[in-house]
């Protein structure tokens, strides 16, 4: 159900999204209210569940991970499809699970340290739930580009870039441990992470910085429930012809210009683009895609959508880095 929101609300979930970790006082001053005013909006978000919680997004490459995605089409049996999402959501390896309707069903991103990890993982899902596995599709991402939510608030601010580049940064114990705390809040106090593993507010504010610096720690990000904003969620594949170099660059500056379309994921799949678009309805989804295949009508070869309904980044956050 979607709940009535005024600018000033929907201005502070776009600050929020861009910083979670942003102090109110400043908050306040961007939107031109009271602290206190502010204080209460974000409760109230809460509340109605508009807002549901704050967390980061961590460059996993960095940490010597790569992506092995899933896309699956299942069969009617409620039941299995209820336990087998239960069952996603306790995986510490998963970092998203989506659940859609149209293209595929089921959408899986794992982080893993290498191909026989992802080789595993799949075949004990595949034995378990073989008789509702219908077809399966396997993807790697190579980056993905990001931008603040122009849906919420109008922005000329261009793409950032995330997954593209893979190191082998160790973290020592106390930094797992703060970035563990920040998934599942990333509004948290640092005293209160300091007072919880016994050590000083300089160590973890020195931690943060740095995982910040080598760009571990991405952004701090608000979680909302996209149907209560009123919005929908799609997700669409594009399958080209050929897709060049000069092709691709221009793709990524017209996809920029369209202020729905927030994520431009460039994967090895058996589609080349991956767009995620975030609209008021789906009549307003068909005008984007229908301006887009107009666009670059000599390059792209099909069209797939999928309707998003659920949409879970680490759905197991307490598991996550533990050995």
């Amino acid at each position: 159900m979607m709940i009535t929101m005024d600018k000033i609300d929907k201005r502070i979930i776009y600050e929020l999204d861009k910083n979670a970790r942003i102090p109110d006082t400043k908050l306040a001053k961007i939107v031109g209210r009271s602290k206190e005013s502010v204080r209460y909006r974000i409760k109230k978000l809460q509340e109605e569940e508009i807002i549901k919680g704050f967390t980061i997004w961590i460059d996993l490459p960095r940490l010597g991970y790569s992506s092995a995605k899933l896309y699956l089409k299942i069969s009617n049996k409620p039941e299995q499809k209820k336990q087998m999402i239960q069952e996603l959501k306790n995986e510490k390896r998963l970092f998203w699970l989506g659940t859609a309707d149209g293209a595929w069903d089921f959408g899986l991103t794992y982080f893993v340290k290498n191909n026989n990890e992802f080789f595993e993982l799949k075949n004990k899902l595949f034995s378990k739930y073989k008789e509702l596995i219908l077809e399966s599709k396997t993807a790697s991402i190579v980056s993905i580009n990001y931008c603040d939510r122009k849906d919420l608030y109008e922005t000329d601010l261009g793409w950032n870039t995330m997954f593209e580049t893979q190191q082998f940064i160790k973290l020592d114990k106390i930094e797992t441990k703060i970035l563990k705390e920040l998934m599942k809040n990333a509004r948290v106090n640092i005293t209160e992470i300091a007072r919880k593993y016994n050590v000083t507010t300089d160590i973890i504010r020195n931690r943060i910085k740095k995982m910040e610096q080598e760009k571990i720690i991405l952004r701090y990000k608000v979680v909302t429930d996209h149907h209560k904003l009123g919005k929908e969620f799609f997700k669409t594949f594009l399958y080209f012809k050929n897709l060049s170099k000069k092709d691709e660059t221009k793709l990524i500056e017209y996809t920029l210009r369209q202020p729905k379309i927030i994520h431009f994921v460039r994967q090895i799949s058996p589609w080349d683009v991956e767009l995620e678009i975030m609209c008021d309805n789906y009549l307003e989804y068909n005008k984007i895609i229908s301006n887009l295949t107009e666009e670059f009508s000599d390059i792209i070869n099909k069209v797939e959508t999928a309707i998003m309904y659920e949409d879970h980044v680490f759905p197991s956050k307490k598991l996550i880095f533990e050995e």
